[in-house]
């Protein structure tokens, strides 16, 4: 009699643990699951500052581009203005006033008008 409680403790003792492993196993697949979604995003998130840093270097190429332009002209500006006062500190004109078209060309304004 001892034997068969034994063999009816042992058959429930492995049912039990068959249960339990198979709850476990589910409990696997579903870890999986969410862990293939999670490398999905971080892709995913990985691409997207791929993408951003891609423009953030293109936009502060474009910027590094600018400047020098604006550079370039700044300096072209400054030789320019630089010969215009030297001509005008060496010709009789530098005591004078200038004639209102060559103010508004210094002043960056389109000169409409004639002086007499």
């Amino acid at each position: 009699m001892m034997d068969k409680f034994g063999t009816i403790g042992v058959l429930l003792l492995a049912i039990c643990l068959g249960w339990y492993a198979s709850l476990l196993s589910d409990d696997l697949e579903a870890a999986e699951k969410d862990n293939k979604a999670l490398v999905a995003m971080v892709e995913s998130r990985d691409e997207t500052i791929r993408a951003l840093k891609g423009a953030a270097d293109a936009d502060r190429r474009a910027n590094e581009e600018q400047l020098k332009t604006e550079r370039q002209k700044r300096a072209k500006a400054d030789a320019e203005n630089r010969t215009l006062r030297e001509a005008l500190e060496h010709s009789d004109f530098g005591n004078q006033p200038l004639p209102d078209d060559v103010i508004d060309i210094l002043r960056g304004k389109d000169a409409t008008h004639t002086s007499p």
